[in-house]
């Protein structure tokens, strides 16, 4: 292995934390000669076009990229692979939530027209989260945060209900 010298240690120090230093930075930086610093660049064998793209593709994107980015890793990746097709899942979902509806009549509403209306509130949203996580449950593995969301939406439901109680008193 060959031995480098304190001067080309601290060359390499500074290309390592500054990838796209050109030669006379790195020598004013270095407090070595232009010439051995970019001796030192030219032995690295990249381009620096090459360092600066990736800088470029590390930039911030805006947050609607991020999370559209997010959501087709994770729609079309992990809970994909988890829960199946999102229409399986939501098929689930749906049964659970026409249940639930039908069973709780009295936000079911008849207009004058003859059609109906649904009048659900925060508590029935609650709820319906918590049948969310159970129809994710159908699906073969376990997933614990399934239950510690429904647990959450559960008690939370109980939260709107308090809420909702004291509203109705005012």
């Amino acid at each position: 292995m060959t031995e480098i010298s304190e001067e080309e240690r601290r060359i390499w120090a500074y290309l390592l934390n500054n990838r796209t230093a050109a030669a006379i930075e790195v020598g004013l930086n270095c407090d070595v000669p232009i010439e051995m610093a970019q001796r030192c660049i030219d032995r690295i064998g990249t381009p620096r076009e090459v360092f600066e793209r990736e800088e470029r593709q590390r930039e911030v994107k805006p947050t609607r990229v991020q999370t559209l980015e997010t959501a087709i890793q994770l729609t079309g990746g992990d809970r994909n692979k988890s829960y199946g097709p999102p229409f399986d899942n939501l098929s689930d979902c749906a049964d659970l939530w026409n249940a639930y509806i039908n069973t709780k009549w009295d936000c079911i509403e008849v207009t004058a027209d003859g059609s109906y209306r649904v009048n659900l509130n925060a508590e029935d949203v609650a709820w319906m989260m918590t049948l969310v996580k159970m129809a994710r449950s159908f699906q073969p593995g376990y997933h614990p945060d399934n239950y510690t969301d429904a647990a959450a939406y559960s008690a939370i439901a109980g939260e709107c209900r308090e809420i909702q109680m004291e509203e109705d008193k005012k």
